[in-house]
């Protein structure tokens, strides 16, 4: 993302096979804890915190949901749109989402 909003380039990355990271802690001998949807957040991250030992905590987050500051400048903004012209991988679900995300910060 920083490739993004600082230089104006599309993103660039390696497409993985999905890893189950709490499974995978668990089979290390950790605790694994998995949150879903946003509001598992707040429950699993006391129980991870509350568990004595390593834990390793497995956020599923939106692949679309650009990581922004939380005052954009105008040149980030400018670099952001470039990058989307230039051909971002789903560029237009990535620009539905920030839409979406600011409507709810005015609403």
């Amino acid at each position: 993302w920083e490739q993004i909003v600082f230089e104006g380039n599309p993103e660039f990355g390696v497409e993985l096979q999905p890893i189950d990271f709490a499974g995978y802690a668990l089979n290390c001998g950790a605790a694994g804890f998995t949150i879903n949807r946003p509001e598992e957040a707040e429950s699993v991250l006391r129980e991870a915190l509350a568990h004595r030992g390593p834990a390793v905590i497995q956020a599923v987050v939106d692949a679309n949901e650009p990581p922004m500051p939380g005052q954009v400048t105008t040149e980030q903004a400018i670099k952001f749109a470039e990058a989307m012209v230039k051909g971002q991988k789903d560029g237009g679900k990535i620009l539905k989402t920030v839409l979406e995300d600011k409507l709810r910060e005015v609403v």
